[in-house]
């Protein structure tokens, strides 16, 4: 993650524009966090030690807490002032997640949320995230789902920042060497290009949720990979 006050700049700005008041924040992010509360319910997370990183305005963080005590990391430097002051009990850093003298092996589990697809080195991404947990510790991981991504209309170019969007086998590949992938999904079906314009279409959409019904129809999708959101859940070999 480059440290650079243009990326901090950039990630303070797109954070402003687009994740605060929280009232702003689309659907599909919402999708996310529901998955990842769900997850942490399921392994009966508590007092336990969570670290978020690409934390953005905390808005994420701020949910996570109910769950142990939370370090949230951005590289933003605006928003997590911000967010320090409005979640005085999260531990909110801004910097290179490389970089920061965070403890090693202490994490019970580490969340993040598209923040992977800007990584240069994915790789050294999942084996630094992997050394701050602890033996046992999860992962939970969403990020961009580059089939869907590459058949969407309403993505818009960012010129002079990393995109690199991963398909599921690229994210298990990534988790492996240090990860046992417990479980995978995508998440918030869309896409109007290629195939994607006939599943997505509205007429077959009506014709399906008239049949089989509109949630059964999307967790279809999702299940089959149409999910504009990869999610993985992965413990720490």
């Amino acid at each position: 993650m480059n440290t650079q006050v243009s990326e901090a700049t950039h990630w303070d700005e797109w954070n402003s524009k687009f994740r605060q008041p929280e009232a702003m924040i689309d659907e599909a992010s919402f999708r996310r966090m529901y998955e990842i509360l769900d997850w942490l319910e399921r392994l009966q997370v508590c007092h336990a030690r969570i670290l978020e990183i690409g934390c953005g305005t905390g808005w994420l963080s701020s949910k996570l807490k109910s769950f142990g005590k939370v370090t949230g990391v951005d590289l933003g430097i605006e928003i997590i002032e911000a967010a320090k002051r409005r979640e005085p009990s999260v531990e909110f850093i801004s910097g290179d997640i490389f970089k920061i003298g965070l403890p090693l092996g202490r994490f019970d589990v580490a969340v993040t949320l598209e923040t992977l697809f800007c990584i240069p080195d994915q790789q050294r991404f999942m084996s630094r995230v992997a050394e701050l947990l602890r033996p046992n510790g999860w992962l939970l991981i969403a990020t961009h789902n580059k089939f869907v991504c590459d058949r969407r209309e309403d993505i818009t170019p960012d010129p002079g920042h990393i995109r690199h969007w991963n398909s599921m086998k690229e994210l298990k590949d990534l988790a492996r060497p240090y990860f046992l992938v417990v479980q995978t999904t995508t998440l918030e079906p869309r896409g109007h290009r290629g195939i994607l314009r006939i599943v997505n279409s509205t007429k077959v959409n009506h014709l399906l949720d008239k049949a089989f019904g509109a949630h059964h129809v999307k967790r279809f999708k999702e299940r089959m990979g149409l999910g504009q959101t990869l999610f993985m859940a992965a413990q720490k070999r």
